[in-house]
């Protein structure tokens, strides 16, 4: 029978094809060593499976070699430059690493090996145990080195600190713990940061509360670029010292306008909020490097300047007006092309003050716009210009066509006719209105009215003495025994009476259509039908109206040009709101008059109609034809008193002394009109809402204001 058959190593293949006699094979197999070191004596021998070994089955020797089998042993060098690095700063080092031991450094797998640090401080004390690493990029045999770059990342004090190479198995252990120790590199940490301060724009005198806009001069005299962003940009700021107390040590910060290298200059504009209790300070202006430390830590010098804060307000304004709509200045920028934008024809402008709209025919059936002549219009603080204003109980009126006096309350029976040239007088006596033929002086009527005069030839106008020559006709009627007067006038006529009145002589052409197309508009919105005797006011608080004085051959133009013509929205006439200057940025709405609401303490604007939303304005600012905007800067100042004195008024509330003022409610924050303005004083502190207070009870030309030049 057969020898009993050791097994064969399960590792050992077979060929793929066994040899014919005298023929041969080659085999490869894997041979695992023992797991304990020593000698031992490697047998290879074929097997006949189910058979035997072929030792035992005839003369055949197995191959035998005597073996020495060691134990594992792991050993890494490493070698690195010292090296050198600025506060923070993100730096790379070269390392080359060699296995001294005789089993490879495993790259991958689930515990894979890589090249990590420690980092040590000059007293010994760890600074960075978990270093980040560096893959090793592939197995690394016995005897082989590889070269890895290692990034670090810089600590945030200047001194000497030690990098200490170390090798580590992830999951399992660093190889210092297994006894192979780290390679120290020296490592040299500077600040690298030096700065001068320079020109600064800061006032010697400010109001309290105030917050002052600033520019800074800084020279980059160190060997490092500071950073304008990044994960640690620099930037200006500041602490605010009153004696040796500190006011405030996290100042605003300003944002540097780029990378600036070493030997370069930049300016950098900052906000610097003042306090709000009199006094003197002093700024004390300080570059940092966010998340790393203040440039004053590592011995760069500050610049000190005093600012000495006092009670009272001095504004800073811009602009004309309400701002809502239409620009007049800045229609007029972008018909003449003003700051190099491209010259637009009236209906582009419209577009760019009224969004979304388009302009439709008006509705001829509606008959003609009713104007009040008389008290209360064109009183202050409305008045426009030379407008008269007429508040009597007598009016002189006379036509170089004559006109028809009728009983507007008696279904318009003729009364009598005015010739040519001849004065005829209307009177509010003794609650009734009379009609005197001053040719005769003789009473033509005496009733309760009213009495309508419609010229001849409506090319030939009725001039009303005490108040202008007006085009269509007139209704004058007895209020409390003085004259009220409407004008009944088409759309068309109203416009060429509005258009030279709210714009200034020598204007473009597209600019006044711009205009004719906003008053028809407006006027066109404001119909009041029953409700009322008129539809608008010939002041400010409607649209400045002055009949045919003030008429112009290129005003008459711009009525023709856009005559019938309204802007509309979604098929419906707007309110087409404009006025004098926007100061750079328009204002919706729903941040205007009663639309402002108060809300948590403060006050919020409502919801603005579409076409009227805020939109920045660059034409307003940048006119230059045939004038600059004569407002498109202006300042303000008052005391404290004042500011209480116009609260009381207001509010009925005394603040006391002012401590602070706050105009920082604005939409859009950065760039718009106030909406509120916060005050604070030693007995109470309010806010108000700007477009009353500010307009109102301190006559400001506009909500467009800041508390430092703009």
């Amino acid at each position: 029978p057969a020898p009993q058959a050791t097994p064969a190593p399960s590792a050992a293949p077979a060929p793929s094809a066994a040899p014919s006699a005298g023929g041969s094979a080659s085999v490869q197999a894997r041979i695992v060593a023992p797991d304990r070191p020593g000698t031992y004596t490697l047998t290879i021998d074929l097997v006949r499976e189910g058979a035997g070994w072929f030792a035992s089955l005839g003369p055949t020797q197995p191959f035998k070699q005597s073996l020495t089998v060691q134990a594992v042993r792991q050993g890494v060098s490493y070698t690195a430059a010292p090296a050198s690095a600025f506060i923070g700063e993100q730096k790379t080092l070269s390392v080359t690493v060699t296995n001294t031991g005789n089993v490879p450094l495993v790259a991958g797998g689930a515990t894979p090996t890589n090249l990590a640090y420690h980092l040590v401080d000059d007293k010994g004390e760890t600074v960075t145990w978990e270093g980040a690493r560096a893959p090793l990029g592939g197995d690394v045999a016995p005897g082989q080195s590889r070269t890895l770059t290692l990034g670090y990342t810089a600590p945030l004090r200047p001194g000497s600190y030690t990098l200490v190479l170390d090798l580590v198995k992830e999951g399992v252990s660093w190889y210092s713990g297994l006894g192979i120790p780290g390679a120290p590199v020296a490592l040299t940490v500077t600040s690298g940061l030096s700065a001068g301060y320079g020109a600064t724009t800061t006032p010697s005198l400010a109001t309290i509360g105030a917050t002052l806009q600033l520019g800074v001069e800084l020279s980059n005299y160190g060997p490092r670029t500071w950073p304008a962003g990044g994960a640690n940009p620099v930037r200006l700021s500041y602490h605010l010292h009153q004696g040796g107390t500190t006011i405030v040590w996290e100042g605003n910060r300003g944002n540097l306008p780029r990378d600036v290298p070493a030997g370069t200059t930049v300016t950098v504009p900052i906000d610097v909020l003042l306090p709000s209790v009199v006094g003197n300070y002093t700024i004390t202006w300080d570059l940092v490097q966010e998340g790393l430390a203040w440039f004053s830590s590592y011995g760069v010098t500050s610049k000190v300047e005093p600012v000495n804060v006092q009670p009272g307000v001095t504004f800073y304004g811009k602009g004309f007006g309400h701002g809502l709509g239409m620009s007049q200045y800045g229609a007029q920028g972008w018909a003449t092309g003003a700051g190099g934008v491209p010259p637009l024809e009236a209906e582009a402008i419209i577009l760019k003050y009224y969004q979304g709209t388009q302009l439709l025919n008006i509705d001829l059936g509606r008959g003609a716009l009713r104007v009040l002549l008389s008290q209360p219009t064109s009183a202050s603080p409305y008045r426009c210009g030379s407008i008269p204003y007429f508040d009597d109980s007598i009016a002189n009126v006379i036509s170089n066509a004559g006109f028809r006096v009728l009983n507007d309350g008696a279904a318009n029976a003729l009364i009598g006719t005015a010739a040519a040239n001849v004065t005829w007088q209307i009177a509010a006596r003794s609650g009734n209105v009379q009609v005197w033929n001053q040719a005769t002086v003789t009473k033509v009527y005496d009733g309760p009215g009213p009495v309508v005069l419609v010229p001849t030839d409506a090319a030939q106008p009725i001039r009303f003495a005490e108040k202008g020559l007006y085009r269509g006709n007139y209704k004058f009627s007895n209020l409390g025994n003085t004259l009220r007067v409407v004008n009944y006038v088409s759309y068309d006529d109203y416009v060429r009476g509005v258009v030279p009145y709210e714009m200034p002589r020598e204007w473009h052409i597209e600019a006044y259509k711009a205009q004719a197309y906003a008053a028809r508009t407006f006027a066109y919105s404001k119909y009041a039908g029953g409700t009322r005797d008129f539809d608008v006011k010939d002041d400010q608080s409607d649209q400045c109206y002055g009949g045919v004085t003030g008429e112009t051959a290129i005003t008459d133009q711009a009525a023709a040009a856009t005559a019938g013509k309204v802007i509309a929205y979604d098929g419906a006439p707007i309110r087409a709101y404009f006025a004098s200057s926007s100061g750079g940025h328009t204002m919706g709405d729903g941040c205007w008059g009663n639309n402002v609401r108060q809300v948590g303490g403060t006050y919020q604007c409502g919801p603005s109609q579409p076409y009227l939303q805020p939109a920045p304005d660059p034409t307003d600012l940048a006119v230059t034809q045939p004038n600059p905007n004569r407002n498109a800067s202006w300042t303000v100042s008052f005391t404290s008193a004042q500011i209480r004195d116009a609260i009381i008024r207001y509010r009925n509330v005394d603040i006391g002394s002012l401590q602070s003022v706050d105009v920082s409610n604005r939409v859009p924050v950065t760039v718009g009109h106030a909406i509120s303005i916060r005050f604070r004083g030693s007995n109470a502190a309010v806010d108000l809402p700007a477009g009353t207070f500010l307009r109102t009870y301190l006559g400001l030309r506009s909500t467009m204001v800041r508390l430092n030049p703009f």
